[in-house]
């Protein structure tokens, strides 16, 4: 309704100025409204890994080769030195370097621009023909040095956010030691990498790299969407089950040396974990547990099947793998083995031993694939002040452009604050989803930022979000600061109530209020509007729709004392017929806010609520079912040429359908088939309001479903509320005379 209001006020406002219901000041020019484009978001990841080289090697390497390429641009260190940086994704650089001992910590701080190329890094280490490291999500076991060593999973990851509460101001993250990988607090505000995205890549030296990526805090991707932008993340290659709720927690927290030590008869033996939500998996893979690789043959499993539920009380078998490190050798062998099965939905995923060994088994990791994106996601922009953080600004338009397949949605929500520091911004405002609407956040404000919310009913398929522009104006703002609340609090649902909108502002040289917005529950009436800068009752023009009240004062508002803060005491009458209502209060300056748009003021919360409750909740849904006028002569003399059948909708939104019929029961017409809100749907006894019939879903001109007046005589008509359980059905009789 909000967005609704916004978008009418100026149009209502012009209108009602030519009706002279209204009377105010010619509008100024536009003057100096200026234009932000955001289309492109950077995304700066940082990446770590401490790898080593064969057991029992303590001498360094002077001859460790690192191989590496990232998009859209990196900067490498090598045990806190800063090696190379290049913007290339397409080639690969090498970079030699020698290192004291066995230990290599590498730091790539990698920045995707968003232009949809991609997003991810790849790395391979080896210190002359050992293998020491790569970017792979699969820990691998194999000959180093003519001994059988393990390639760890090393590559942890954290974006700028999770930056200083792992290091502080400190600027050489990159000179960290292992021991920040043993650190759960630590590790906890990082994440492991999962698979990533870009072009063909001419890299042959290490088949088994893989490109990697780190999506970290959010649940959106930025830079994967071809041609660029912000769309929901994709799954594969993230181990979904990591820090899930498991019945064993060590076979979740990515510490694959010490996991689930069977230490009894292990056949049968379940262990679930709950991913939290569905998603659709496609695979299941256990690690054996222990550092001693000589042993995973003993320690492995000899089988497993995978078994997956939505309620964890029905599972399903999906997939079972016999004979491991034979029948997998290529895969993982003793090491680590997958169950590969065709996708399900699932929550809850777990396995069941099916074959042991003589040995007791140690589990070191389970981890679950899927495919396809996440269902929903939100994107959260960095706080935007133009250039200008001490600059109070209105804002106008908001335009968005993004892809939106069927099945898909995406909505905008904006929040405004005051100064850098500020700590109390405002509440997010509601959901948008027209592409084109007026900003619907408090003003004036220093800074803005906005939210995307995107959602789908389909793995497959992603909205995406590809720019956002939003007008704003520096110049002719009716006040330099302004903020609300209503009194009461508490109302009857459906009394005619007395409201209080207490409105504080602070005025400069040049700044006035010349009309006042008002978003209320139903017809409004102005009862009067107290001025404490004067002490006296102001003079202005009312007009009232559905939900505005509009305020014309017949002198604007200025400081005439140049006291400072002042107040406006705006009382009205309406009836709240839903649960809760927001009253929001929009303002125009005597020069129209340079041709912006009103200013939302801020919501006092120190004092008051914007928003109004129901003490009591009306039995009926449906009430004050009538016709008006009751006879009524549609023959074009533009007198009581139509009727408008009334009601009052109370407590709930919901389809409300009208229909009309004659006396034999056929249905002559339907006019009106739409969603509706609690409100009085009716005609008061003036001009404009008459004027705005045409607007009310009531509204009958006497015409049947083919636009032919219909005969003279009585018609019966029928307002039905569509509802869960019942319709609720009201009516009565209009009369059509010639």
């Amino acid at each position: 309704m909000e967005v609704t209001l916004l978008r009418c006020v100026k149009g209502l406002v012009l209108t009602v100025l030519l009706l002279a219901v209204i009377v105010g000041p010619s509008f100024a020019a536009v003057q100096a409204i200026q234009t932000y484009v955001d289309s492109t978001w950077s995304n700066t990841v940082y990446y770590m890994a401490s790898l080593s080289g064969y057991y029992g090697k303590t001498v360094g390497y002077d001859d460790v080769t690192i191989h590496i390429t990232a998009i859209d641009e990196y900067t490498l260190y090598v045990n806190g030195a800063e090696i190379g940086t290049d913007d290339n994704w397409e080639t690969v650089e090498e970079y030699v370097v020698t290192v004291a001992d066995n230990v290599i910590d590498i730091g790539v701080k990698v920045v995707n621009h968003g232009r949809g190329l991609g997003n991810g890094i790849i790395l391979d280490v080896t210190g002359g023909s050992d293998q020491l490291g790569s970017t792979t999500r699969v820990r691998d076991s194999k000959f180093i040095s003519g001994e059988l060593q393990e390639v760890p999973i090393a590559w942890w990851c954290f974006d700028s956010d999770t930056y200083s509460s792992l290091f502080g101001e400190a600027e050489d993250w990159y000179a960290f030691t292992a021991d920040l990988f043993t650190d759960t607090s630590k590790t906890k505000l990082m994440r492991r990498a999962m698979v990533g995205k870009m072009g063909s890549v001419n890299y042959t030296f290490n088949p088994g790299v893989e490109v990697i990526t780190g999506y970290l805090n959010t649940e959106v991707d930025i830079g994967y969407t071809e041609g660029g932008g912000i769309s929901l993340r994709r799954i594969e290659g993230e181990n979904l089950a990591l820090g899930k709720p498991c019945e064993y927690l060590k076979l979740v927290d990515a510490d694959l040396s010490i996991g689930f030590q069977y230490m009894s008869r292990a056949l049968n033996d379940t262990k679930y974990v709950d991913l939290g939500r569905i998603f659709r998996i496609d695979k299941m893979t256990l690690f054996t547990g222990g550092t001693n690789v000589a042993e995973f043959d003993r320690k492995s499993f000899r089988g497993y099947s995978v078994e997956i539920s939505l309620d964890e009380f029905r599972w399903e078998e999906v997939g079972v793998l016999h004979e491991i490190g034979v029948t997998n050798a290529d895969e993982g062998g003793y090491d680590n083995y997958s169950v590969k099965f065709p996708p399900e939905w699932a929550r809850y995923v777990r396995y069941k031993v099916t074959e042991t060994r003589i040995e007791m088994p140690n589990i070191g990791e389970l981890m679950v694939f899927g495919i396809g994106h996440v269902l929903e996601a939100k994107y959260e922009s960095p706080w935007i002040d133009f250039g200008s953080a001490d600059t109070y600004k209105n804002f106008g338009m908001i335009e968005w452009d993004g892809d939106i397949p069927d099945g898909t949605s995406l909505t905008i929500q904006t929040q405004t604050k005051n100064g850098v520091d500020s700590d109390t911004p405002s509440l997010w405002s509601d959901p948008i989803s027209a592409k084109s609407f007026e900003f619907a956040s408090p003003e004036p404000a220093t800074h803005f930022r906005y939210r995307v919310n995107l959602q789908s009913q389909d793995t497959f398929r992603t909205p995406t979000f590809k720019e956002l522009t939003v007008n704003y104006s520096i110049d002719d703002q009716p006040v330099s600061a302004v903020n609300g609340f209503v009194t009461p609090t508490r109302v009857a649902m459906g009394a005619d109530s007395t409201f209080t909108y207490v409105l504080s502002y602070d005025l400069v040289a040049g700044e006035d209020i010349d009309r006042l917005v008002i978003s209320v529950p139903g017809q409004a009436k102005l009862n009067s509007i107290h001025s404490s800068d004067t002490d006296t009752d102001l003079t202005a023009s009312e007009f009232s729709t559905v939900d505005t009240l509009y305020v014309s004062f017949a002198t604007p508002v200025t400081d005439s004392d140049a006291s400072g803060a002042d107040t406006l005491y705006v009382s009205f009458n309406t009836k709240l017929l839903r649960s809760s209502h927001t009253f929001d209060a929009f303002l125009f300056s005597s020069s129209n806010n340079d041709g912006i748009g009103p200013i939302k003021a801020w919501e006092n919360r120190a004092l008051g609520s914007n928003t109004v409750m129901v003490s009591t909740i009306l039995k009926d849904l449906l009430t004050d079912v009538k016709a008006i006028p009751k006879v009524f002569t549609p023959n074009g003399d533009n007198k009581n040429d139509f009727t408008v059948i009334e009601f009052t909708l109370a407590k709930v939104e919901t389809n409300v359908v009208i229909k009309v019929y004659n006396t034999a029961g056929k249905l002559i017409t339907t006019i009106a088939d739409e969603n509706m809100g609690p409100r009085a749907y009716s005609v008061e006894k003036n001009l404009a309001s008459i004027m705005a019939a045409k607007e009310l879903p009531g509204y009958w001109d006497g015409t049947d479903e083919d636009g032919d007046l219909v005969p003279p005589g009585i018609y019966i008509f029928q307002v039905v509320a569509e509802t869960d359980e019942d319709d609720v059905i009201e009516g009565d009789t209009v009369v059509v005379a010639y």
